[in-house]
Parts: structure tokens; C-alpha cells; sequence
């Protein structure tokens, strides 16, 4: 059976099929739907409803949330739909202080990298926020949260008397002739060299990491010998849903 799966971010909402896959490989994703997130109650009802109106006769649904509000209202247009969080029984080893802390997004692309046979993996997702979590001999300990590049770059120019937006977009590395030149340059480089240098000092410490990149900027960060699959955060929830259905787990 296909699942319905919806991943909800704090910028843009996606919803994909994952049609059936043999057992131990990884699911084919197609997309179906991908728009910024909503901000107010009637809008998130609309979107909610053309998702629901997506969903085949007998099919699972599954969702993955940052967004509260926004997975409220996807819930109220399919209740029988699945909404991860920290109670689901996962693929791999907790290390966490606070699990009920985790967003969706982190446990299903960790999931992700289970499904994928790593035992060991960083896995950046690079959006709103830029996330690295590390999952380390099948455990996940844990990971790092930092403000996303294109965000951070915006706030610098919203607080800044004298500075002013630029967009955030691939760009020779140079010095900047001028003000905004110098913007645009710096937001791109030191946001995508700083997470790559992160991910570099990770790879130290646990050498053996597979490393993946997700997420609307997640191409950015990518270089050679790591993976970038934009549709990683999906099949971490499609494998959770799998799992969860092989065991008889309750709708949520």
C-alpha cells in the first residue's frame, strides 16, 4: 500500500507518495505538493484540505511537523492521519536528555539514515534552521541547531541600520566591491563554508559518518563524497510508517 506523506516546515509544506518498496531498500518519492507554510487559521484549513484531497481511498497517511497549528489542521482534515513524535518506537538507539524536545523533522531523517543501513551518519538539514544530527554506532546522541543561513542573513539585514536585504543565492567568492555585494557575498560563504566547517569538525570526532544533506539549502552545503537527497526527511517517514504499520502500531 502507498503512503500519503506530508512533512510540514517552518517555511514550506511538501507532501509526497511513497509507493511500496522491497523490504531493506529505500521507498521511490514522488512529489505532489510543495508551498510556503501558511500563517493564519483559514489558509492552513485550505491547505489542509487540498492534502487531504490528494490522499487515495485506503491509503496511510503520515506527517511530519514543526509547525503545531499547521499540523493541527492537517490532522482535523485527515484524523486517522499519523503525526510523529518522540513516543514512536524508531529504527535505532536513544541517547537524548529530553526526547519530547526533538522535532519530527530530526527523528525522521535520522530514521532516514537507519533505513539506509548507516550505523553511523551526520545528517544536515539545511532550512530554516540548519540541523546536524549525529547518529553514532546506531545511537542517536543528539545534534546541533543553528539559526538557517538565508534566516540569519536576513535578521543581520532587519536589525542592521545600515544594511539592507539581499537575496540569499550561489555567488563568486570574492571580496564584495560595495556594500551589497559584500552582503550577498558574506551571508552565501559564511553560511555555507561555516556549516561545512561544522560538519568537517563532526567528521573528527566520529570519522566513520556517512554524511547527508537535506532541506531547501541542503545543496548548498554538499560536497563530494557526501549525499544530498532532498526528499530524505520524507523517507525517514516513510520508513517510520512502515515500521510502525509492521507492528501494529495505534494511529496517532
Amino acid at each position: 500500500m502507498s503512503q500519503l506523506l506530508v512533512n510540514i516546515g517552518n517555511s514550506c509544506v511538501s507532501a509526497a507518495r511513497a509507493e511500496p518498496a522491497a523490504r531493506g531498500s529505500s521507498p521511490a518519492v514522488a512529489g505532489l505538493l510543495r508551498e510556503p507554510t501558511p500563517r493564519d487559521a483559514a489558509a492552513l484549513a485550505a491547505l489542509a484540505a487540498r492534502i487531504a484531497g490528494l490522499r487515495r481511498r485506503g491509503e496511510t497517511a503520515g506527517v511530519c511537523s514543526v509547525v503545531p497549528a499547521a499540523a493541527r489542521a492537517l490532522v482535523a482534515a485527515m484524523p486517522d492521519a499519523h503525526l510523529v513524535d518522540h513516543t514512536w518506537d524508531f529504527p535505532f538507539a536513544v541517547s537524548i536528555r529530553e526526547p519530547r524536545t526533538v522535532g519530527a523533522d530530526r527523528w525522521c531523517n535520522v530514521a532516514a539514515a537507519a533505513a539506509a543501513a548507516l550505523d553511523d551518519a551526520l545528517v544536515v538539514d539545511a532550512g530554516t534552521a540548519t540541523t546536524i544530527d549525529v547518529l553514532a554506532a546506531g545511537v542517536f546522541t543528539g545534534g546541533l541547531i543553528a539559526p538557517g543561513m538565508a534566516f540569519a542573513a536576513r535578521k543581520l539585514q532587519e536589525e542592521a541600520a545600515q544594511l539592507w536585504p539581499v537575496p540569499f543565492a550561489p555567488c563568486e567568492l570574492r571580496p564584495g566591491r560595495d556594500t551589497e555585494e559584500a552582503l550577498a557575498i558574506g551571508a552565501f560563504h559564511v553560511g555555507v563554508h561555516g556549516v561545512a566547517g561544522v560538519v568537517e569538525a563532526l567528521l573528527a570526532a566520529w570519522p566513520r559518518s556517512r554524511v547527508i544533506t537535506t532541506g531547501g539549502l541542503g545543496g548548498y552545503v554538499a560536497r563530494a563524497g557526501w549525499l544530498y537527497d532532498p526528499d530524505w526527511t520524507l523517507r525517514g517517514l516513510a520508513a517510520l510508517l512502515d515500521r510502525r504499520r509492521h507492528a501494529g502500531g495505534a494511529t496517532r
